[in-house]
């Protein structure tokens, strides 16, 4: 892994983070790079685009009366916002089923004015609130449209487990057997391969010839409709991207410092690997990587102006530094 980020406090280089970026054209081949592209690495929260691959498939946004509204949310990593809550219930409602049949498990929202409204309501936290509660409650949609036992959906040997594995097998033209196999956060099964396949895999999502086009061209369209549902309505970068550039660019986030974005404009999908796990180092990596490829143009990149170098602040609010991103891509 190499540099490609600076955080200076005052005049010093207090930090470095290294890191990986990898991006391909519709064809899935490598156009542009930076770092080590063979890097072995899980995208976390980024590859709930490709989970929801099965779920379109199987038919159960109609079975069930679910729009795109939905599809967003089970694409999300959210912030437990009023509209999350509110689409994740409908998804369980639709199918008969509540939270408590979600296993993703419970933990304080993101967004910090949802958590003290819900405190205000002297509401308890249960897993809708979970940032995962859209992708599961998408999983056990997937369950009552396929007759799947919903209680077992988050096991590896599950069919709609099994059905994503294979659907990432073919997406990022890895084997099954050297597709490595984690828990994630949520307690369904996670992912890890090269960094090159997984820019291979979403790369997929803007090629005419790929497997699973139809469902794809559906969740790009609900996440880039929908970017405020992926994400939250402030402080998300991937929202804010999806935001500036009226759903052209779809990005997700994952944890552990990885993004995954996808111009269907250019055609190229790009991800983002921080070796450390640090999310700071990725927005300014972001931006500077889509300014370089001119994916975004100068409006664009004003409305992320907050992303380009984000100030490093201090407990009294006060800027002491900045976090900057310096690299050159190379051409493959």
């Amino acid at each position: 892994m190499k540099p490609f980020v600076r955080v200076t406090r005052g005049p010093v280089d207090e930090s470095w983070h290294a890191g990986a970026i990898a991006i391909a054209n519709a064809e899935g081949e490598i156009a542009f790079h930076y770092g080590d592209l063979d890097f072995f690495t899980f995208a976390r929260s980024s590859c709930k685009p490709i989970q929801a691959i099965p779920v379109v498939e199987s038919g159960a946004l109609e079975a069930f009366g679910l729009d795109d509204r939905h599809l967003a949310l089970m694409c999300a990593s959210h912030s437990s916002e009023p509209m999350h809550i509110e689409k994740a219930s409908e998804i369980l409602q639709s199918i008969g089923l509540g939270p408590e049949h979600l296993v993703c498990g419970i933990h304080v929202p993101h967004s910090r004015e949802a958590y003290e409204e819900i405190v205000r309501r002297g509401e308890a936290l249960s897993a809708i609130h979970n940032n995962c509660s859209g992708k599961h409650a998408g999983m056990l949609a997937y369950c009552r449209a396929t007759g799947a036992d919903p209680s077992t959906y988050a096991e590896l040997a599950h069919p709609l487990q099994q059905a994503i594995l294979r659907t990432l097998s073919e997406l990022a033209d890895v084997p099954l057997e050297d597709i490595r196999v984690g828990v994630d956060g949520c307690g369904v099964p996670v992912h890890a391969v090269p960094l090159r396949a997984w820019a291979r895999a979403f790369a997929s999502f803007v090629s005419d010839h790929a497997p699973h086009a139809a469902a794809m061209q559906r969740i790009l369209a609900a996440m880039g409709h929908h970017p405020e549902l992926v994400g939250g309505s402030r402080d998300r970068f991937d929202t804010d991207l999806m935001r500036a550039t009226n759903g052209r660019i779809v990005a997700k986030g994952g944890a552990e410092g990885f993004l995954a974005v996808i111009d269907t404009g250019l055609r190229l999908a790009m991800v983002i690997k921080v070796l450390d796990g640090n999310a700071r180092a990725i927005p300014p990596v972001a931006v500077k990587a889509l300014t370089d490829l001119g994916a975004i143009s100068a409006a664009e990149r004003e409305l992320l102006g907050a992303y380009i170098e984000p100030a490093v602040v201090n407990t009294q609010g006060r800027e002491v530094g900045r976090i900057i991103a310096e690299f050159t891509l190379s051409r493959a």
